[in-house]
């Protein structure tokens, strides 16, 4: 019932791609206030809400709704991923240069507080991945009748909230006993790492038949 190798590929090409975004917005590689770092955490959310829509497409491919690989599933998906992207980016960069009054100032400015940018940056990540552990609990228990993969899955929900807490909750904390050697955002990183890992491991047990058939 799940394939999804080309969906699966997007996904992951996307959070390659948002490591070294990550990397450069929360570090210190460019000085904190330039428009250039405003423009590159802007892209980095852009990419952020793309890849969890890339996320819960496949698992809606995994339900067979629309055949995986073909132009029916990856037309729809890359239209919406650039529309996440795009959405996201520009109201990050209106919030944060005020471009127009549509979406900012923020209040007070120096936050960078904007409700639609909260939607797609913190709420709209945690619905989607939410929803793709619920529509992939029941294809791998419900249709499948599976057990072993589940446990894949498991662990990379308790790997994406562990990160979640280390990065909104834990960090000074974190930073604290490690006397700032290591902060939150690095710990959330190797847990996320661990997730998307834990993902495709998830992925290839309850595709191992096909997989091990495919022709590079």
């Amino acid at each position: 019932m799940t394939s999804g190798r080309s969906e699966l590929r997007i996904f992951l090409v996307l959070y390659l791609l948002s490591l070294p975004l990550q990397l450069i917005t929360t570090g210190s590689i460019i000085r904190q206030g330039t428009t250039s770092l405003v423009v590159l955490t802007a892209i980095h959310a852009g990419v952020v809400a793309a890849l969890f829509w890339t996320l819960l497409a496949n698992a809606i491919v995994a339900t067979q709704v629309v055949e995986d690989g073909t132009l029916s599933s990856l037309v729809p998906m890359g239209i919406l991923a650039l529309l996440f992207f795009v959405a996201t980016t520009y109201i990050s960069l209106d919030v944060a240069l005020v471009i127009t009054d549509l979406f900012g100032p923020s209040d007070p400015p120096q936050a960078v507080h904007s409700t639609p940018l909260f939607v797609f940056t913190s709420v709209w990540p945690a619905a989607a991945a939410f929803l793709y552990f619920v529509i992939m609990a029941y294809i791998i228990v419900g249709v499948l009748r599976e057990r072993r993969p589940m446990l894949y899955y498991l662990a990379a929900a308790v790997c994406f909230v562990l990160g979640e807490l280390a990065w909104f909750l834990l960090g000074k904390v974190i930073c604290k006993n490690t006397n700032a050697k290591i902060d939150g955002r690095f710990i959330a990183t190797l847990l996320e790492t661990a997730c998307v890992g834990a993902l495709f491991m998830g992925w290839r047990s309850i595709t191992e038949e096909s997989w091990d058939d495919y022709n590079y």
